[in-house]
């Protein structure tokens, strides 16, 4: 197998690709709305330093959001370019399972982990991460607020990750953030990690399926009468 992701869910942007042999190559980035100039040159340094061109390409994941608008849809519609002529599998990950991976050791009943993603208009899009019933699975709630709201709903032992922990910085302890309430990256390892397990479980999203999630439904204004 070999692996190529792509994350092109806010400013901060990445990709990553895993060989045969399981070596990794990756790299991150902050944009500033030029995802769509900035990623098939990314991706194709990433690949060359494994000797590999985008032919050799057999799997592809691709975070789905919430993000930035036209940020979700580049990522999106470029692995969609990559796999459809192929029909090669492909794997849908929303944003938020990106952001939380490093952290899934944690996650308790007492203590769940909050993701936080930049939504825009100083709110936050965050999922509550929190060990379901059986003891097993996650159970994720999505949600949209200002840091405010957010911080009315926290339980005393939750902690916080994500992108958009800068926001919450001065209303919650600094203890309770992974990253100590900075802005960080997000690891492209963090979605090979997801992709390399579904793909090895044969779990695939079905092309048609390989929608953006959004924070809020876009905007669209409506068209103008004919005169």
């Amino acid at each position: 197998m070999i692996l190529a992701v792509i994350d092109t869910s806010t400013r901060f942007a990445g990709v990553g690709v895993m060989d045969h042999a399981g070596k990794r190559v990756t790299r991150n980035w902050g944009s500033d709305q030029n995802h769509g100039r900035e990623l098939m040159p990314k991706l194709a340094e990433t690949l060359a330093e494994l000797s590999l061109g985008p032919t050799a390409i057999t799997h592809i994941a691709v975070a789905l959001g919430p993000g930035g608008f036209s940020a979700v849809r580049v990522g999106i519609s470029t692995a969609l370019g990559l796999v459809v002529s192929k029909k090669l599998p492909v794997l849908g990950v929303p944003t938020h399972d990106i952001e939380v991976e490093p952290f899934l050791e944690l996650i308790t009943r007492e203590a769940p982990v909050y993701s936080l993603i930049p939504a825009g208009r100083g709110e936050i899009s965050w999922a509550r991460h929190s060990v379901a019933p059986d003891g097993v699975d996650l159970d994720v709630h999505t949600g949209l607020g200002a840091p405010e709201e957010l911080l009315n709903g926290l339980e005393p032992d939750a902690l916080l990750c994500g992108e958009a922990c800068d926001l919450m910085v001065g209303l919650v302890e600094k203890s309770r953030f992974m990253k100590g309430g900075q802005i960080s990256l997000r690891d492209p390892n963090s979605l090979l990690n997801i992709a390399t397990e579904k793909f090895g479980a044969g779990v695939t999203t079905p092309y048609e399926e390989l929608r953006p999630i959004y924070a809020r439904p876009p905007s669209i204004s409506r068209p103008r009468p004919a005169h």
